[in-house]
């Protein structure tokens, strides 16, 4: 018997209400690929740049060209997002209710929202080295996918406490016409 996919395990059958590109390529448990186009936008200033590199976020730009690579590992997703030649390595395990994405030493807790054929990751919890931080101290995430017929439109805003905008990254993801995602 086939495990169901991570997004199915957390969301349930409110995983349907998604658009239909996007529920097959979040219930899938196979690898997957997508690519599309973003403008990569990184907070002004010598601190925020540096907090950003150090972070390992892309470097700013109109039309980067990204690539997608989602591959199942057991109970986990390892997704590889390429911009332009910049990788952004995370991993997304289910913990509970929340759907856990870690990158480096920070860990973030999302509850996962459908609404209006689209997908909502609402920040939970936060974690840097393990520890869980208090919500004064914890990084503001504000992301949404919203599904098309070949794919879906994606906004990720990332901003720190006292120090603003440290990234933001958006655009449109495209399936390959020949993606044959099936569980």
């Amino acid at each position: 018997m086939v495990e169901p996919s991570l997004y199915r395990r957390v969301l349930g059958d409110q995983l349907d209400q998604l658009a239909p590109a996007l529920c097959r390529f979040h219930d899938s448990s196979v690898t997957r690929q997508a690519s599309g186009t973003f403008e990569v936008i990184r907070g002004a200033g010598r601190w925020r740049g540096w907090l950003a590199t150090l972070m390992r976020l892309p470097p700013a730009g109109q039309e980067v060209p990204l690539t997608l690579e989602v591959a199942v590992t057991g109970n986990q997703e390892r997704w590889v997002r390429c911009f332009d030649s910049h990788l952004m390595r995370t991993r997304q395990w289910q913990s509970g209710e929340l759907l856990i994405e870690a990158g480096g030493p920070l860990r973030l807790g999302f509850e996962l929202l459908p609404e209006q054929a689209g997908l909502r990751y609402r920040l939970r919890r936060t974690w840097f080295c393990l520890v869980p931080l208090p919500s004064f101290l914890a990084p503001r995430v504000e992301a949404i996918e919203t599904g098309r017929d070949d794919g879906w439109d994606v906004t990720v805003r990332f901003t720190l406490p006292l120090i603003g905008l440290l990234i933001q990254y958006q655009g449109s993801i495209r399936l390959p016409a020949s993606a044959a995602l099936t569980a």
